[in-house]
């Protein structure tokens, strides 16, 4: 039994591996406050199927009863006249039905009030887009920091590795009694090896942590393990826009533009709502009751249908009404809070096209410098990968040269850790300049590729 376990358990487990793209569709996909948002506009849409579902007879009401109803005996009244009177000695069933509906006739206010509501639907949905080019940044910082840890292991392991490998070989070439070498030679080796220790524990802490995000966006169940598709870390190869591109880019796609318009839209129409409802409303009313009972009059048992009395009735009515709310202020007031709203949002569009595009260009610039920044650093490296290889070939000739390869030696892992953390810096810098622009991902790759 427990073996037939284990086969499960590792039938279940297994790799999930995707390249960025998929990452942050995934990411996306599973996100449980994305859902939410997402679920926000379903709301607004259930209101705009209600508005509608009140367009044809929004009141349209029929009831119906049945009981017992007293019969009906002819009596002679104190002025002589014969009348009907109740007589609950012979009782009997009755059955009634009652209907009213009415239809309004204001259709520019339901036009109107449709709009606004489809307006405010689109600015929602606009709202969910923002938020989710957001969560495409944080979800492509995740990916590029995995890597980023990846290679933090990959270096620190190396340098474990090098520096055992000359601690080994000083220690032979004192046992060799080489004249070249001292004990000091290797107390000095071995008081920077802390370095190295401490930088495969920060290596090791920091894939932990990035695994922890990682797997909570994807949703991992307990055995399954994310992989990258990259197995290195390189400066990303999209395309790098113009400051012009970033421009009109920003203009046509960024959805807080398309968000602030739709949401002008909405706000006009609530405010030429609310002056429409300043004036009187017309509806069509009707209703229609009818009340049967078999008790009888004593004399003859009633049975026409339709036949009149204390007990049995047929009665109806249809008409244009008018209605006019008298608590003109309140209309008013909701009048003057529309109109106070449109008017900070138009005061908004003065400068927010203007100040998004200056955001935008903001980030290009540090694109910008994250690249130049990791060109520079590139160049460096290269010379200190020289400085290094001539440190090696000086040892392997005199092994008293241990300080020296050392500090080359450290000087070209920590000149590798910058610039790993450049091209992370400048590859997460880059996803902010696509979000900022208004375009996910997949989108900015298809736009480019189109042209």
């Amino acid at each position: 039994m427990i073996f037939i376990c284990a086969m499960f358990g590792l039938a279940i487990a297994g790799e999930v591996r995707y390249d960025c793209l998929h990452f942050v569709e995934q990411g996306l996909a599973n996100d449980p406050q994305m859902a939410e948002k997402r679920f926000e506009t379903e709301s607004k849409s259930n209101k705009i199927r209600s508005l509608k579902s009140e367009v044809i007879l929004p009141t349209f009401n029929v009831s119906m009863m049945v009981g017992p109803a007293p019969g009906l005996k002819e009596t002679v009244d104190d002025w002589g006249d014969t009348v009907d009177t109740y007589d609950f000695s012979r009782m009997g069933p009755f059955w009634a039905v009652e209907a009213k509906f009415i239809q309004p006739l204001n259709l520019g206010q339901y036009q109107t009030g449709k709009k606004a509501l489809e307006a405010d639907l689109q600015q929602k949905s606009f709202e969910i887009e923002n938020a989710s080019l957001k969560k495409e940044v944080e979800l492509q910082s995740y990916y590029y920091n995995y890597l980023l840890a990846l290679e933090m292991k990959r270096l620190a392991a190396d340098a474990q590795k090098q520096v055992d490998k000359a601690y080994d070989q000083l220690e032979e070439a004192l046992d060799e009694d080489e004249p070249t070498v001292s004990q000091n030679d290797l107390l000095n080796l071995k008081a920077k090896m802390h370095t190295v220790k401490e930088g495969v524990i920060d290596a090791d802490l920091g894939m932990k942590r990035v695994m922890l995000a990682i797997r909570f966006a994807l949703g991992l169940p307990d055995g399954d393990t994310f992989v990258a598709e990259d197995s290195v870390l390189a400066m990303r190869t999209e395309h790098m826009p113009t400051e012009d591109e970033v421009r009109d880019l920003t203009v046509k796609y960024n959805p807080e533009l398309k968000q602030l318009s739709a949401g002008m839209r909405a706000r006009k129409l609530q405010m030429d709502l609310a002056e429409a409802k300043l004036a009187p409303e017309f509806f069509v009313m009707g209703e229609f009751q009818y009340v049967k009972s078999w008790a009888g009059n004593r004399n003859v048992l009633q049975k026409s249908a339709f036949a009149q009395d204390a007990v049995n009735k047929i009665s109806g009515l249809i008409g244009v009404g008018l209605r006019y709310r008298l608590n003109f202020w309140k209309n008013w007031e909701d009048y003057r809070q529309a109109k106070t709203e449109y008017r900070g949002l138009q005061l908004k569009e003065n400068y927010a096209s203007d100040g998004l595009v200056a955001k935008a260009v903001e980030q290009y610039y540090q694109v910008v410098a994250a690249k130049e920044k990791l060109d520079a650093l590139r160049e460096s490296l290269r010379a200190s990968e020289a400085l290094l290889k001539g440190a090696a070939m000086k040892y392997d000739l005199d092994k008293s040269q241990t300080g020296e390869l050392v500090s080359a030696y450290t000087q070209n892992v920590s000149m590798k850790k910058d610039y790993y953390f450049a091209v992370c810096r400048y590859n997460v810098e880059f996803a902010g300049l696509v979000a900022k622009m208004g375009l996910s991902l997949g989108e900015y790759n298809s736009y480019f590729n189109k042209k």
